[in-house]
């Protein structure tokens, strides 16, 4: 009996051997009538190899995350690709693209480009009125958006993945004035502003305080990420000696807590950050931080990959399910 090869599936398929080879390997870039067209006559042929048992396009999905070298973003960059490989094979090419935090005007040009080429968008981004825009075009033409971490108001993305911001500053403003017992000032060090991550965190703290605990001050620090700017800013106002507690929106943790050993305020002045990773587990098994709060990265991208590829694939359904839970780690359940 003459063994079937690629070259008679081509040449009865009316397609180049490159094309054959793309089709049963499932590496995409062939139009779904021609992969279908291929896989029938292979299948007609005999020929001796696995087939795919259907054709399924692969989806072209761009995720938009912050350029920062922060431990939030590395970890969430990395699984993208790990999600990717675990939900995504034979499903989706993944692109990523990395767009300053304070640069809103060059994320929404790459986003009108990414909604003209790819089938679905997941996007960390400010709110600034161009990246809305942008949010509300690509929507408009049909591309399926997923907003990542913080929500964009004035968009109606197909969801929301991440946790609530606000409730995570007002459960720390609850646990600060369960704790700290005698009147002073509670510093509220945050990110850049212009993030409405770091603005919820920051009002749910601020509004908690005022509601239960009024004999704790606070005051904001706007640290913008940069561990030189929070170290002065902190530096300078525990030299007064009213600082009974530190609750930290974003990264520079380390750079805290170095600074109240100095004055002898590590387990003395309550602090509160966010994120668990190497420097946290260390700060809170050493005493020198009472409680981190954790996001829990990687559950953020296998959910949003999930629901955008489950969109994609099913059609309109109704997607929920965005909502990450938040946990609090101490002391008692960071490990050993």
């Amino acid at each position: 009996m003459k063994k079937i090869t690629l070259a008679e599936v081509a040449r009865r398929a009316g397609v180049g051997e490159a094309t054959v080879d793309r089709v049963l390997n499932e590496r995409g870039n062939v139009s779904p009538d021609t992969a279908e067209r291929v896989i029938r006559i292979a299948r007609e042929l005999g020929l001796k190899r696995v087939l795919p048992d259907e054709w399924r396009r692969l989806r072209h999905i761009e995720v938009f995350l912050s350029d920062s070298d922060t431990y939030f973003f590395k970890q969430l960059s990395k699984s993208f690709m790990q999600a990717a490989d675990t939900l995504g094979k034979r499903r989706l090419v993944l692109h990523r693209t990395f767009v300053g935090e304070r640069e809103p005007s060059l994320l929404a040009k790459k986003l009108g480009e990414a909604a003209a080429g790819r089938d679905g968008i997941i996007l960390f981004g400010s709110d600034h009125p161009a990246v809305v825009a942008a949010v509300n075009a690509a929507t408009a033409r049909g591309v399926p958006v997923i907003t990542l971490v913080t929500e964009l108001p004035g968009t109606a993305p197909l969801a929301h993945v991440g946790i609530d911001q606000y409730a995570a500053g007002r459960t720390a403003g609850w646990l600060l004035g369960q704790w700290c017992r005698d009147p002073g000032e509670v510093l509220v060090v945050c990110g850049p502003l212009e993030v409405l991550v770091h603005r919820e965190r920051m009002r749910g703290c601020r509004e908690r305080l005022a509601e239960s605990a009024p004999h704790l001050l606070p005051r904001v620090l706007e640290g913008r990420e940069q561990n030189d700017l929070i170290e002065f800013l902190v530096r300078e106002r525990l030299a007064e000696g009213r600082v009974v507690a530190v609750y930290n929106t974003g990264p520079g943790n380390g750079t805290i807590a170095r600074l109240l050993a100095r004055r002898d305020l590590a387990g003395r002045c309550v602090f509160i950050g966010h994120e668990r990773h190497a420097t946290t587990e260390d700060l809170l098994k050493r005493g020198l931080m009472q409680l981190t709060l954790d996001q829990n990265p990687r559950l953020h991208a296998f959910r949003a990959l999930e629901l955008l590829l489950n969109h994609l694939e099913q059609g309109p359904r109704g997607t929920t399910g965005g909502r990450i839970d938040f946990s609090l780690f101490t002391p008692e359940n960071i490990g050993g």
